[in-house]
């Protein structure tokens, strides 16, 4: 049952002067005093009916004597208060108030911050306002430690109170118990608002006043200190966090108007029924009190804010959203491969969603909700979107390209043009100019929007560049197309080239560009936006040498190879522990996973094969994707940036044949994406996970769009059609061990026939048997032989348990890669 019904939320702010000598107590209050000071003596002494009764009662006089009582308060002045000659109180439920702030010192040694108010007299309760932490949550930034991320149950610090007799009283600070973020949730309130059993949860668990968003984020705590003489009160701060309580007030209600050393007296109002309930029942809990009940119910608030294993208990139907067209995806063997298989399609109808009539990419999802930016605690705000009218390249680009290889070229081709409308924008009389100079044409942090402190985001840029080029490879009249755009196309390529040429403006140097983009850290060189640009310029060679531009073509291919060899000069170091790696100097993202880039870009321009990486750069891409799993942990997690850690991540375990770490991986991707509180299955922008791994939260955008397609570009490595070069496609789908079953229908796919580029639709159900495998495979039209391969197994299979519509593959082979072992073979479809 709840405690109170409906808390007060009221904010009144009264104005007092600097002394007013408090009412001297009335005669009932005296009569009501003296009958609760003497009750034992007339249980004593009283045999009567009347004097049992009386006992009885004698504690129902006492709670509402608690109340009825007007003891003096005294505001203990805080270090930034106002001066005693001019301050003004503030009324929180009945009790007065002086705002100020404690100011903590810091003790280098040990990183303990404290403040010391003195008292010099006994108390009757002391109230504290404020009650919540100067840190806020944030993971995005603070990957690798716990300093600066805070969650539920954890203890930030301390009040002690310090007895004249030498004693001490301690009350520990806790998230959830007494301590609560205060202004974020006030922001970002739901579920709170909509769900009673959070609402419930969050009573029991908090002793906090009131247990619901404030506006100031304020909340009242009470001390009831014991019998003695009190010294001091002493504020700690946790050595393990950055942050240090915030107590904004300090009221102590004295006991027969003795005066408080320091204080400033203040008159009191009656305090309202719901607080002066709250004060008698939920005081702070002092150190030595058994906690068990407490500690079941921080749990209880726990598994009411966070999403824990205990919410993949059920059993999960196959969901597809209202007016999807694209492909059918299933995957069969438990409650994650359900929730990855109705991911598929709900974050591929959500980017689809984005793109306008006229062409424009929205970053965010039209009144998507938002877990309180990348400082929450696991709460959100609904309607927000907060990236809607915004086009950043690195999520159009990656966006597009996803919608692009599956089929959605009307919405890609408007948003081609939209695209290189944007690039244009860099021409307009508004636009950042350098010397008084435009900038060429290009794409920028944000696309439809340049500014001077996004000039280079080359991997935005060159994620763009690349979605052009393979809607063009899907365009039944892609000469005429490129013919028609050929100046905004050519001028995507020379945006890198023009960088080369200006090195005092644009900072590239040594063969390697300088990169403004969080894929560098934010600033400086990074190997993951100079692949981008890489793939770019062949890809646009490509196009440029269709409609004969050799001249473009030519020079972009020269660019790119010296860009390569650049990379492994400028990037490539020897660690000491890893040996030859990808250099984290400079690397983005909260994993730093930026540094898998040549690992996991091969994907969109050379194939999805464990061979199509560069053969030197294998080994180093191997290290570094080590030494990225073994420094993060739980393993498998890497939820703090949703599309660039938990996508990235899991696209190099899969694409290196590394299948135990891909199926766990695969699982936790599973986790974040699911929440089971909205019954949704888009990508969150984020995930943050508590010390012990049992709990993780969401963080910013729902639907965020490069988070939701890196998720979708790993799901298609799952699928396995590679139809990267259509003059090879290829089947290469990597199942994960605890899967039995993946089943596409209707998959786009490009082939090549006669030397011409044509679409078709393909459709395959892989099984897992005995040992083995089943694929049954057709085809809209005749594809003729392709390559194939199936897998993984855990030790070598027996070629006999494969079976392709039916038959045994004829020219099967067995082979090890990765940690997983597979069978490959060529198969016809006619």
């Amino acid at each position: 049952m709840p405690l109170f019904d409906k808390p007060a939320i009221a904010d009144h702010s009264l104005n007092f002067p600097a002394q007013i000598t408090y009412p001297a107590p009335n005669m009932i209050f005296r009569l009501n005093d003296y009958l609760y000071r003497h009750a034992w003596f007339f249980v004593k002494n009283l045999t009567t009916v009347f004097g049992i009764i009386f006992f009885f009662l004698s504690p129902l006089i006492s709670f509402a004597d608690s109340f009825a009582e007007t003891n003096g308060y005294w505001a203990i002045p805080l270090s930034n208060a106002a001066k005693e000659s001019d301050h003004g109180a503030v009324d929180r439920y009945g009790v007065p108030f002086l705002e100020g702030k404690l100011s903590f010192t810091t003790n280098h040694s040990t990183r303990v911050q404290f403040e010391q108010v003195e008292i010099g007299s006994k108390a009757k309760r002391i109230f504290l306002l404020g009650m919540t932490d100067t840190g806020k949550p944030h993971s995005w930034t603070a990957l690798g430690t716990y300093s600066k991320r805070y969650f539920i149950g954890d203890n930030m610090g301390s009040i002690r109170l310090d007895y004249t007799d030498g004693s001490t009283q301690v009350f520990p600070l806790i998230f959830g118990e007494s301590l609560w973020w205060g202004e974020i949730f006030y922001a970002n309130p739901e579920p709170f608002s909509s769900d009673t059993n959070f609402q419930k949860t969050l009573q029991q668990s908090l002793r906090l006043y009131p247990p619901t968003p404030v506006k100031d984020g304020k909340y009242v705590a009470v001390i009831v200190p014991e019998d003695k003489l009190i010294r001091d009160i002493f504020v700690e701060n946790s050595p393990v966090k950055l942050g240090v309580p915030v107590i904004t007030g300090i009221t102590v209600e004295s006991i027969a108007n003795e005066k408080i050393a320091n204080g400033i007296e203040l008159p009191g109002q009656s305090l309202s029924p719901d607080f002066a309930k709250f004060a008698v029942e939920k005081p702070l809990l002092s150190l030595d009190t058994d906690t068990n009940r407490v500690q079941a119910a921080l749990e209880n608030l726990k598994r009411a804010v966070y999403v824990s294993d205990r919410d993949f208990q059920g059993h999960l139907a196959a969901q597809i959203p209202k007016g999807y067209s694209g492909p059918v995806v299933s995957f069969s063997g438990d409650i994650y491969a359900t929730i990855l298989a109705n991911a598929f399609p709900a974050n591929v109808q959500d980017m689809k969603d984005k793109i306008d009539d006229d062409g424009m990419y929205h970053t965010s999802t039209k009144g998507a909700p938002n877990w309180s930016l990348y400082s929450g605690f696991g709460t959100y705000a609904t309607n927000v979107g907060c990236y809607y009218n915004d086009s950043w390249s690195r999520d159009m680009g990656r966006s597009l390209q996803e919608l692009t290889e599956l089929g959605y070229t009307n919405e890609a081709l408007r948003c081609a043009d939209y695209c290189l409308r944007t690039a244009r924008l860099w021409e307009e009389p508004s636009a950042p100019k350098f010397d008084g100079h435009f900038y060429p044409p290009h794409w920028g942090r944000i696309a439809n929007k340049p500014q001077s402190w996004c000039v280079f985001e080359n991997d935005g840029h060159g994620l763009t560049a690349m979605f052009l080029y393979r809607l063009w490879l899907r365009l039944p009249d892609r000469d005429e197309w490129l013919r028609a755009r050929w100046p905004d196309v050519k001028a995507a390529g020379d945006w890198i080239l023009w960088q080369f040429a200006h090195p005092e403006i644009s900072g590239a140097t040594n063969g390697i560009l300088f990169t403004t983009s969080e894929a560098a850290g934010m600033v400086g060189y990074s190997v993951y936006p100079d692949y981008t640009c890489m793939n770019a310029l062949r890809a646009l060679a490509n196009m440029a040498d269709s409609i004969r531009e050799t001249n473009s073509a030519t020079q972009w291919r020269a660019r790119a190879d010296a860009m390569r060899d650049a990379m492994a000069k400028q990037y490539i170091i020897n660690d000491k522990k890893y040996g030859r790696v990808w250099t984290l100097n400079h690397a983005g993202w909260p994993n730093k996973s930026s540094v898998l880039g040549p690992l996991i870009l091969p994907a969109d321009y050379q194939g999805f094969t464990p061979e199509d990486d560069n053969p030197d750069w294998r080994p180093v891409n191997q290290t570094t994707y080590q030494r990225l799993i073994t420094t993060y942990k739980p393993f498998g997690f890497y939820g703090q940036a949703f599309g660039y850690g938990q996508g990235l991540v899991t696209q190099a375990a899969l694409l290196q044949d590394q299948m135990r770490d891909a199926t766990e991986m695969l699982k936790w991707a599973a986790k974040e994406i699911y929440d089971p509180q909205i019954d949704s299955f888009i990508v969150p922008e984020a995930c943050d996970i508590d010390p012990t791994g049992r709990y993780w939260y969401r963080m910013g955008d729902l639907g965020n769009g490069v988070q939701e397609a890196e998720i979708v570009k790993m799901l298609r490595l799952v699928v396995g059609v590679d139809d990267t070069q259509p003059d090879r496609l290829r089947l290469y789908p990597r199942m994960p061990y605890d899967w039995n079953e993946i089943t596409v229908t209707g998959y786009p796919v490009l082939f090549e026939k006669a030397e011409k580029v044509e679409t078709t639709r393909l459709h395959y159900k892989l099984k897992r048997t005995d040992g083995g495998m089943t694929l049954t495979i057709s085809a809209d039209q005749s594809l003729g032989p392709i390559a194939a391969r199936l897998g993984p197994f855990e030790k070598s299979p027996e070629i006999s348990k494969i079976r392709v519509n039916g038959q045994l593959p004829t020219d099967a082979s067995i082979e090890r890669s990765g940690d997983s072992w597979w069978i490959r073979f060529t198969l016809n479809i006619d």
